[in-house]
């Protein structure tokens, strides 16, 4: 297996791996109704950061070592959809606090909202 696929592989293993253990501490089951999160910002915005970034990786295949963070700005969404509503899913309307996470790869920007445990790319156009 060549050194770059071997790379991306454990890569994409570690990123699962975060995402079942950050799921399994959260202890919630899923129900078709979003629920507020916490309404304080996480204290580890550097986590989420780390979460939007292997997220891009196993989207796009992306190196995670070629993905650069152009910005992370602290705002309040107007909903738990953090900006991304899902068809067919019943947001609660409550001001939720996040950030904006901006990365940069291959000549291309992504932006990510991101609060509690929960990082959504926004979709392209």
């Amino acid at each position: 297996m060549k050194k770059q696929t071997l790379s991306r592989v454990i890569m994409a293993g570690l990123s699962i791996g975060i995402v079942l253990i950050i799921s399994a501490c959260g202890g919630k089951n899923p129900t078709p109704v979003e629920t507020a999160l916490s309404p304080e910002l996480p204290e580890d915005v550097d986590s989420l950061v780390i979460l939007a970034k292997f997220d891009l990786t196993l989207k796009t295949g992306i190196d995670l070592e070629k993905i650069t963070t152009k910005s992370v700005e602290e705002t309040l969404f107007d909903d738990a959809s953090l900006g991304i509503p899902q068809p067919g899913m019943e947001y609660e309307a409550v001001v939720t606090p996040g950030y904006i996470i901006t990365l940069e790869a291959g000549g291309k920007s992504y932006e990510y909202h991101a609060s509690g445990e929960k990082v959504l790319q926004v979709p392209q156009q």
